[in-house]
């Protein structure tokens, strides 16, 4: 298994394509492309885009916000920087934790408008059962459900700007296409974002009417709309460790007590336990987890060596997730055989081996 010569992200990551050089595109995108950016002309882009929306609709800019770092540091930004009329809107996770809705509250407490959207509880578990059996994506159901959602708020209230935080492709490894598009469109969302799950295919018993949140609008009433989707991260140099720190210092964001299961932060990815089995599931089917997405993380902003990266990695990577399993089992209504049946099929058989209900690492990081 190949692995990136800077930082340990595998080629098993989907999307990925190593450079001639042995660097994961994230990695190319850190050390080479970012340089080579003049961030000044960007920050003069956003500038001018915040000019062009102000006053035009009920609110000037959507920011989808859950109470964690990176949600926090975008909104600030585009309110008390740019001077927007910014409405943050929160899709409600599913089993969402106490510490992201106190996280939350004292963002909102700061001044901010909010709609909070929980999408019904039963679809979103048949959504994402649905796709965990189907795909191993346990959170598909909430991640479709945040950007169609967005597209539709944007459509309804006419609102110009919908600003999401990074893109995740071109700051963490994967496709490049858009390392220099400002903006995204639905059909972009349904491919990489929600990887083409269409509820209604599926749930038969639901009218259109019921599924509507996890439904694009009509491509026509989107184009009366004239509205863009953008990323901050396309208009500045993308740090997550700094936006920990400011949500810190200016929202009093807190963190868990102890380190998040399956790596060594505290502070990131703390809306629902539901992220512990998406991870879990990242690292059968792809052989790298939580702990090496963050240390890859650290090794381009420089706060941790590749040595380090390594030890850390080997400890607590694809660490066992029995402490979750009941509550995961209650949330999809399934007993432990069906929910290890599930598991085993998404096992990638060419990393890994089960050996009596204990997971076998065939592979090495190093």
């Amino acid at each position: 298994m190949q692995i990136c010569k800077r930082c340990l992200m595998p080629e098993t990551r989907p999307r990925l394509k190593f450079t001639e050089n042995g660097l994961c595109p994230a990695c190319e995108w850190a050390d080479i492309k970012k340089k080579e950016i003049n961030w000044n002309t960007r920050r003069k882009e956003l500038e001018e885009l915040c000019d062009a929306v102000k006053g035009k609709g009920q609110w000037d800019c959507i920011v989808p916000v859950s109470g964690g770092k990176d949600s926090t540091y975008v909104a600030d930004k585009m309110k008390n920087e740019f001077g927007l009329n910014v409405v943050t809107i929160t899709v409600t996770p599913p089993l969402e934790t106490r510490l992201i809705q106190k996280n939350l509250a004292r963002f909102l407490e700061k001044g901010f408008s909010n709609i909070k959207l929980t999408p019904d509880p039963e679809i979103m578990r048949k959504i994402n059962k649905r796709c965990f059996i189907g795909q191993g994506r346990p959170l598909n159901g909430w991640t479709s459900c945040v950007n169609a959602a967005m597209f539709r708020f944007a459509t309804y209230f006419h609102i110009p700007l919908v600003m999401f935080g990074e893109e995740g492709e071109t700051e963490y490894g994967g496709t490049i296409k858009l390392r220099y598009v400002p903006y995204y469109d639905m059909d972009f969302a349904i491919q990489v974002y929600t990887e083409g799950n269409d509820p209604r295919r599926y749930l038969s018993d639901y009218s259109e009417g019921d599924l509507r949140l996890w439904l694009y609008p009509d491509e026509n009433d989107m184009r009366r709309a004239d509205f863009k989707v953008a990323h901050l991260s396309y208009y500045e140099d993308w740090d997550p460790y700094a936006h920990y720190l400011f949500a810190k210092e200016y929202y009093g964001m807190a963190e868990n007590e102890g380190r998040n299961t399956g790596t060594y932060s505290d502070f990131g990815q703390i809306d629902t336990p539901m992220y512990i089995l998406h991870t879990y599931m990242m690292y059968l089917k792809f052989g790298f987890g939580r702990c090496l997405q963050d240390a890859c993380i650290d090794i381009r902003g420089g706060r941790m060596s590749r040595e380090e990266a390594i030890k850390i990695v080997n400890r607590y990577d694809g660490e066992p997730i029995d402490e979750y399993i009941p509550v995961f089992l209650d949330y999809f209504q399934m007993g432990r055989e069906e929910f290890d049946k599930v598991l085993q099929k998404h096992t990638n058989k060419d990393l890994f081996e089960w050996d009596h209900g204990s997971l076998v690492r065939k592979f090495t990081i190093e």
